[in-house]
């Protein structure tokens, strides 16, 4: 935050964020007589393309040309450098969606994204719609045509206050800015606003010109590898291991690439077989077959699914039957059974009319076509609450939650029967995020016997015992092993 009183104090420290110029400058506006044409086509270029200094060659010269004829408006002439090949070689081609996204807003709307739903709904534009219509959303929009017209180049507004958006607007746009001499290229392939945009702290901002080190992300879970990296628990809901609160919704859709349908096919089995580990020759060929020729809805593929052997065996011939029903109904209804009624009425329905006839029953449930119809893949939608359902299904569909890791064939008996039948409350057990995947690992305590250290060592003993607690033991198992030390035994203390 700046505290500095005097604005000569003020400018000189936004100066070392990295802006050259005072942060209250003028727009580049294309004059009547056109005599500023080379002043706006430059810093058309330097808006546009983020600082990147750009050879004779990767210059859209036929867009300078209508523009210094007179047939471009400057803001056609800054939609054509952003519908250009050059643009999308930057940008598009080696940058993570994310990350292509913000620079687009800061590029043509001269700010950061506002929201993750915005950088969401940008991304889907993208992969729906394709590069073209992604640049022309944001040239095109109401807010470019307010703010900067047909005759005003685009420039970093968010430096200072924006009238609707959120305060860290300011911060966000000081990670995207880099330094005085920095271009958008220089600065990696992955987002740089992304933490916050989940709702995570803010970052500090760094200091380019001072030499200062980028903040340090601390007390989050491990973080995927890749491009764009994304902390695992990005809310409360992640110890539970369900990630969010809203669930992502997978759907069908006929434009759908061979990516598309194996990322459906993915999700199916993950959610409806309870996120199992598959081998090739168990999967349902003849079924998947019919599924991606589009011979079976989604809707059909989950009943399928369910009555193939591979279900029946792992969920209805090795589990007690309250299990069976409470699995059946995660797996289907993405919830836990409401009460005793809704368990009895499943088992009854097995005993009288068979298993195929219960699956037939969920699957076809007013429930069911109402909330996924038939080309929405289930999901675990208990964790949010819905009309008709109880507070404390909320409880039972976490418990039935296996974790990240875990699976639901992992546990044969019923984890919620007696919550359901009124004999207890349930305390709903987290999961760690941690790779132990062990929920209380921290208070557990640990003996290691280690037999005696290389020569030249100072531990001269034949053997050293160390106690340490469960979340210290990954580091002291590394600093035994950097002293080359032999590990004899490590037993839990009770």
């Amino acid at each position: 935050m700046i505290t500095t009183n005097s604005l000569s104090d003020y400018r000189t420290q936004k100066y070392s964020f990295g802006v050259a110029r005072d942060l209250d400058q003028d727009p580049v506006c294309l004059s009547p007589s056109g005599d500023n044409l080379d002043a706006v086509i430059n810093s058309a270029y330097r808006q546009v393309f983020g600082g990147i200094g750009l050879f004779e060659v990767d210059r859209v010269s036929s867009a300078e040309s209508q523009l210094r004829r007179g047939n471009l408006t400057v803001k056609g002439f800054v939609e054509a450098l952003g519908q250009s090949s050059t643009y999308q070689r930057f940008f598009l081609d080696s940058t993570s969606p994310h990350r292509f996204v913000e620079l687009n807003c800061k590029h043509f709307l001269g700010r950061p994204p506002a929201s993750e739903a915005e950088v969401s709904t940008h991304v889907k534009l993208l992969r729906e719609q394709g590069y073209a219509a992604e640049i022309s959303s944001y040239v095109n929009s109401d807010e470019y045509q307010d703010v900067f017209g047909d005759d005003i180049v685009p420039y970093l507004r968010s430096i200072n206050s924006l009238t609707g958006f959120a305060q860290d607007t300011f911060n966000k746009t000081f990670r995207l800015r880099g330094g005085a001499a920095a271009s958008d290229l220089s600065m990696g392939r992955g987002s740089r606003t992304i933490a916050e945009l989940l709702g995570y702290p803010n970052y500090s901002i760094p200091l380019p010109s001072q030499g200062r080190p980028l903040a340090k992300l601390f007390g989050f879970a491990r973080v995927t590898k890749g491009p764009q990296s994304v902390p695992l628990a990005s809310s409360p809901y992640g110890g539970f291991g369900v990630g969010e609160r809203v669930q992502p919704h997978y759907v069908r859709q006929e434009k759908d690439t061979a990516m598309d349908k194996a990322t459906l096919l993915r999700q199916l089995y993950r959610h409806v077989m309870g996120n199992p580990h598959l081998m090739e020759t168990e999967r349902p060929q003849a079924l998947e077959s019919q599924f991606l020729s589009r011979r079976l809805s989604v809707q059909e593929f989950v009943r399928g699914l369910c009555k193939t052997p591979l279900y029946r065996g792992r969920f209805f011939e090795t589990m007690a039957p309250y299990r069976f029903v409470e699995v059946n109904y995660k797996h289907i209804l993405g919830r836990s059974p409401e009460n005793q009624a809704e368990m009895g009425a499943q088992l009854n329905r097995v005993i009288t009319a068979g298993y195929n006839a219960a699956i037939d029953w969920l699957v076809d449930s007013d429930e069911y076509n109402d909330v996924f119809g038939g080309d929405v893949v289930p999901y675990l939608r208990g964790v949010s609450s819905g009309d008709g359902r109880s507070q404390a299904n909320f409880n039972r569909t976490l418990a039935l939650v296996p974790g990240y890791a875990g699976s639901d064939r992992a546990c044969s008996d019923s984890g919620t029967v007696n919550t359901i039948a009124g004999a207890s409350s349930l305390a709903i057990v987290t999961r760690s995020t941690a790779s132990s995947g062990s929920a209380d690992a921290p208070s557990k305590r640990f003996r290691i016997v280690v037999r005696s250290q290389r020569a030249g060592s100072r531990r001269r003993l034949a053997t050293t015992t160390y106690v340490v607690a469960g979340d210290n033991i990954t580091s002291q198992l590394a600093f035994i092993h950097r002293d080359s030390g032999r590990i004899v035994s490590l037993t839990e203390i009770n």
